[in-house]
């Protein structure tokens, strides 16, 4: 699975990818945290309150969340302010939550010599000429010395 929260790309599905935000990243962790300590409901000035967002953007954060599946049981009322009145978090948030951790952790590693020298190779056909040199190199001169001691044996038996 790959993901690159930074830029707020997440591939979830391989097949369908889903952008999140980092506002959305963070209310993510936020109903995982609220799914662990088992709410079964929470209200919509708490969870504004604890997701530091305001009325226009709350109302966009929960039908997100609730289109993905991360909160479940989404109660409005009508008027301003009424969709997301209360809402309980669902058990994928949590899936999902330990999905973009591993994820960040994946980008925080630093990354394999291996891979950092191919796309240099790739990057810089110079860096890929000496790369190539070396490993002839090597290759040739164990040749060499083996080929050369042959010699002094063989020249050794004659004389």
């Amino acid at each position: 699975m790959v993901a690159l929260w930074r830029f707020g790309l997440l591939f979830v599905n391989k097949a369908k990818p889903m952008i999140l935000s980092e506002e959305e990243i963070k209310c993510v962790q936020q109903v995982a945290k609220w799914f662990e300590e088992n709410k079964d409901f929470v209200g919509r000035k708490e969870a504004m309150k604890q997701l530091r967002v305001n009325d226009s953007k709350y109302d966009i954060l929960i039908k997100k969340m609730e289109h993905i599946g991360v909160v479940e049981d989404v109660e409005s009322v009508m008027g301003d302010r009424g969709y997301g009145k209360l809402f309980r978090p669902s058990a994928s948030a949590q899936e999902l939550w330990r999905e973009i951790k591993a994820d960040m952790q994946k980008e925080a590693a630093p990354p394999d010599i291996i891979e950092q020298l191919k796309r240099r190779a790739r990057q810089n056909p110079l860096t890929a000429w000496v790369i190539i040199i070396f490993l002839i190199l090597a290759l040739l001169i164990p040749m060499l010395n083996s080929l050369v001691e042959l010699i002094r044996k063989i020249i050794d038996l004659f004389y």
